[in-house]
């Protein structure tokens, strides 16, 4: 054997035996059972050893694995081009962090258009979850509460607002603000700004009148006639320390909607009300929710967050906080607003709804605090990685959204494997029976070019789509033409009276400038796919590609080795082909 056919033997097993280990984790994942994959949902040992093998095979798109598909509209409304180019691609970034954080597999976020912005989540086991997760701005503020001398005219300019207009109708969801879980009892404030379990209520100097009222309903139409706005709160005096003011739930949606009505902020300049993030159980079926007078400027935004983590609430066990920390400029003006402001209270504002607001103690110079509220834990997990994932800079709206279960998946894995082994199997069948044993090599090189092709998907984390079945099965066709042409030169060569080897050696010399050609250009059709397609033109393009590349090597290289190996007895006078 000489040093150019040892160099390219050794090359080929080296690539073989790699694609081979490469594909491993590949096929410990197809074998692992859909019931130790449940049995992996409480056992958490269990479940890092599947996600490590499934993060090391290859990972399958949307079409195979199931998931959801998302078309996002970014609110680009009074912007100029500059800045709707800019909040798109601020938005798309923003996004793809969050999925990223969230832990979904292999996502795809793409812009389409000037406006929106395709996400692809490919084994997405919580859809809601996904969609609240994607379309918060999560806009972190702290607010000062205002005095509760104030209180009284912020609620009658509103009053005088709405006064002879018609009732307030909105068929609009309730849905500001992150998932609301109902409290069980009704319980101070309590966060690491402050402890507010035993502070007086600010309110005590409300006007008698207003105070009197403590046990008015909105179905009081007399009074609403008069008081359209505060005729639909109830109040509730010592439930909030920070408030006496409580909206029905039943009345949130209409509150929220005079709320932001423009002629709201422009009469009351310098403050503005916020409705707490949820509601209070007051017992008997009566679920309301703290109404906050707070300062329409905020002190600090979460800009100058520099972490967020979630951690259980050692004041309110079964229940989980957010614990945030500021960079040096915000830690500097947190502690000079907490120590200018000792015994007022700081309300903490998420997405325009108050998550808590504790009565400031002492100055805060560590420039650390918490967030605290009747969260799970997932729901802490995702505040926590919206406030560090950055807020959106515009409004996000679902324009379009698609769920591919599972079985759908596996359905399409199913018929397109089925299709690439039918497909296989003819052109087997067809080379074995008209190339007879050099047909052998040949189907050697197309399982090895099918073996090297997969490996080459998994090791560099690329993902397998149905269009990207329909480029493997291309693959096998052009690595049979490829092959086809190698043994027709070889056989026009053996017509010439040559032998064994001098066939062989010309063969593959005369073959070899047109197979390059051949796959060169279609590579270059393959790589503007890649580089201009999207979705399923993208997934066809890799594997195609993909293949291209292997199958020249397998052409080229793996069979030139079987081929030389099998014909270097120089005594033969006969080759099978």
């Amino acid at each position: 054997m000489n040093r150019s056919l040892q160099i390219r033997a050794g090359l080929t097993v080296v690539i073989l035996l790699l694609s081979l280990w490469g594909l491993l984790p590949t096929f410990k994942a197809l074998s692992i059972s859909s019931a130790e994959r449940e049995a992996a949902k409480t056992d958490h040992v269990l479940a890092a050893k599947i996600a490590d093998i499934d993060a090391k095979a290859i990972r399958r798109g949307l079409d195979l694995k199931g998931g959801m598909y998302l078309v996002l509209e970014v609110d680009q409304e009074g912007m100029n081009p500059s800045e709707a180019e800019d909040a798109l691609a601020r938005t798309k970034e923003i996004i793809y962090n969050r999925i990223d954080k969230f832990g979904v597999s292999e996502p795809e976020v793409t812009t389409f258009g000037s406006s929106r912005i395709v996400v692809k989540l490919p084994g997405l086991q919580d859809p809601e979850r996904a969609k609240n997760l994607l379309g918060k701005t999560a806009k972190l503020e702290f607010r000062m509460v205002r005095p509760a001398t104030e209180v009284q005219a912020a609620l009658e300019k509103l009053d005088q607002i709405f006064l002879g207009d018609a009732p307030v109708e909105t068929a609009v969801e309730d849905t500001v603000g992150s998932t609301a879980t109902e409290a069980d009892t009704a319980e101070p404030e309590g966060t690491e700004v402050a402890a507010a379990d035993t502070a007086a209520n600010p309110f005590g100097e409300l006007d008698d009148a207003f105070a009197d009222e403590t046990d008015l309903q909105p179905t009081n139409a007399e009074f609403l006639k008069t008081h359209p706005f505060s005729g639909l709160l109830v109040v509730q005096s010592g439930a909030r320390p920070a408030t006496p003011l409580f909206v029905p739930e039943e009345n949130v949606a209409r509150v929220q909607a005079m709320l932001d009505d423009e002629r709201t902020a422009a009469r009351l300049r310098g403050s503005e009300f916020q409705m707490d993030m949820e509601p209070i159980n007051f017992g008997q079926g009566q679920m309301l929710r703290p109404l906050y007078l707070v300062e329409s400027k905020a002190i600090l935004s979460g800009d100058q967050l520099t972490d967020a983590t979630s951690s259980s609430n050692p004041e309110r066990p079964g229940q989980w906080q957010v614990n945030f920390s500021l960079n040096s400029r915000g830690a500097r003006q947190f502690a000079k607003v907490t120590g200018e402001n000792v015994g007022r209270f700081l309300a903490i504002s998420l997405d325009g709804r108050i998550s808590s607001a504790p009565v400031i103690q002492g100055k805060i110079p560590s420039g650390s605090g918490s967030i605290s509220g009747s969260f799970t834990n997932a729901e802490a997990s995702d505040l926590a990685l919206l406030l560090r994932a950055g807020a959106l800079p515009t409004d996000v709206y679902i324009a379009e959204e698609r769920t591919v279960g599972p079985s759908l998946g596996a359905d399409s894995i199913h018929k397109g494997v089925s299709a690439a082994l039918y497909g296989s199997l003819m052109v087997i069948v067809f080379m074995l029976l008209y190339y007879r044993k050099s047909g052998v090599i040949t189907v050697i090189a197309l399982i090895s070019n099918i073996i090297i092709l997969m490996a080459v998907l998994a090791q560099f984390d690329l993902v397998l789509t149905l269009p990207g079945i329909a480029g493997i099965i291309l693959t096998v066709g052009m690595a049979v033409d490829a092959n086809v042409l190698i043994n027709e030169r070889i056989r026009e060569e053996l017509r010439k009276e040559k032998t064994i080897r001098a066939s062989v050696q010309s063969g593959y010399a005369n073959a070899t400038r047109t197979i390059v050609d051949a796959n060169v250009t279609t590579l270059i059709a393959g790589v503007i796919l890649l580089w201009f397609g999207t979705g399923p033109i993208k997934g066809f393009a890799v594997t195609l590609s993909i293949g291209i590349l292997t199958s020249m090597f397998t052409a080229l290289v793996m069979t030139r080795v079987l081929m030389e190996w099998t014909t270097r007895n120089q005594g033969r006078q006969k080759l099978s082909i």
